[in-house]
């Protein structure tokens, strides 16, 4: 799966809000919160545990950087909720800002994820896209303040 959004602001200023955890949560749906456990956000071995509240449901997805050129690339090894993936966010510089694009591919590590995955590609899909407006808008409303 992958999605885009063009930003009206520089590829830093989007790797800025992307590294910021304590930004996570305004742009990210159900994220309760991110948490720092190893290393630099934004350095290659980073990880964090990302808290999700769903539907009444909590659960926990580590996040370990194993990309990241800052301005350019992050690529994350996702594992948790019933699945194991692999999150690539491009940053390319466009006329007037960012296209932030962000591919996604993973799979179920249980019965019940192996089956539900496929069916919610579509919900997964419009989920990223409506987290990468969110995420636009914020960054832009940061580079508006700035």
């Amino acid at each position: 799966m992958e999605e885009f959004v063009d930003v009206a602001a520089s590829p830093e200023a989007v790797s800025d809000v992307l590294l910021d955890i304590e930004a996570a949560p305004l742009w990210t749906s159900g994220l309760e919160r991110m948490e720092l456990v190893d290393g630099v956000p934004g350095l290659v071995g980073c990880r964090g545990i990302a808290h999700y509240v769903e539907g009444g449901r909590r659960y926990q997805v580590e996040d370990l950087l194993i990309e990241a050129v800052p301005g350019d690339r992050f690529k994350s090894r996702i594992r948790g909720g019933g699945l194991r993936a692999t999150v690539e966010t491009r940053l390319e510089p466009v006329a007037g800002g960012t296209r932030v694009t962000v591919r996604w591919s993973g799979r179920g590590n249980n019965p019940i994820t192996w089956v539900m995955l496929p069916l919610l590609r579509r919900k997964i899909a419009e989920r990223c896209r409506a987290d990468l407006e969110a995420l636009g808008n914020l960054v832009e409303s940061r580079a508006r303040r700035d």
